[in-house]
């Protein structure tokens, strides 16, 4: 690896937010570059950042087996909301080839309207049955696969939402408990199809930073956290009326973002063609 390419790697893995900026002044087909070129724990987190359109035109530059790569690292929000630029016959194609857990995360978020907690949830948020005991739970929420959003919630046999509970009581309760002796309940709950735009002074987020997702009945489906509301609006606000502008990063300015985004773009042209194998 030569030293530009290793300059490259290393501004992407210690600043996703600010390479993302500067991908998004790329032409697609340079940005795209970049992100075929470096390793996947490093692009996905970049692409992650990315806003969606940008996101989707560099993908658009790139072959299937190396999307559905990027889509693995990015997670189900960030990579819903690529996916909806696709169209329907090479979106389809592409679920077939995630994970089937990922694809059925995928399919459900796709199923809600872009503007709706439901689209913005995390479906993977751990749900406990609380006739588990707390043996049971601890040893559950050691191997989750889910990625640990907040203090584990809790279901009845129907999925109903009960409360959740806090870790730390797990950790000072008796093993041999039952989990729905230390519920708590949670005050605010948000309907699956509520809109996000009536969410930024949601009382909830005085209390905390995750809010149980419910369907009818009052089925937990998932969760939605604060700073996923809050890329939700800036996305929103950040989308160009009427045609679409080439540069979606137009109002980033100053000469910090024309340097680095000069010193990528000449990086680009000194990556390999083929993606770095993977360390393992």
């Amino acid at each position: 690896m030569t030293s530009s390419e290793e300059l490259s790697y290393a501004f992407l893995e210690t600043h996703p937010a600010d390479a993302a900026r500067v991908l998004e002044r790329l032409a697609a087909t340079e940005a795209a570059a970049m992100l075929h070129a470096a390793p996947l724990r490093i692009a996905s987190p970049v692409l992650r950042q990315m806003l969606p359109i940008s996101g989707a035109r560099c993908l658009e530059q790139l072959d299937d087996d190396q999307v559905t790569g990027l889509l693995r690292g990015a997670g189900a929000q960030a990579g819903v909301a690529l996916l909806r630029y696709f169209g329907a016959e090479r979106r389809s194609r592409l679920l077939a080839q995630l994970p089937t857990a990922l694809t059925l995360a995928y399919e459900l978020l796709l199923g809600y309207p872009e503007d709706s907690v439901g689209a913005w949830m995390d479906p993977r948020a751990l749900a406990l049955p609380t006739d588990m005991t707390i043996g049971e739970a601890l040893e559950r929420v050691r191997r989750a696969d889910e990625a640990l959003i907040a203090d584990p919630f809790v279901i009845d046999q129907h999925q109903r939402l009960l409360g959740y509970v806090e870790l730390a009581d797990l950790l000072r309760a008796n093993s041999s408990a039952l989990l729905g002796r230390l519920v708590r309940p949670c005050p605010h709950r948000l309907p699956v199809q509520t809109l996000l735009a009536g969410l930024r002074e949601h009382q909830g987020w005085r209390e905390g930073s995750t809010l149980p997702v419910v369907e009818r009945g009052e089925r937990l489906v998932g969760a939605l956290t604060h700073a996923a509301l809050q890329r939700a609006l800036s996305i929103e606000l950040s989308k160009p009326s009427g045609v679409l502008a080439e540069d979606t990063s137009a109002g980033i300015a100053g000469a910090y973002w024309f340097g680095v985004s000069a010193l990528i773009q000449a990086m680009v042209s000194m990556l390999p063609v083929e993606r770095r194998k993977e360390d393992t």
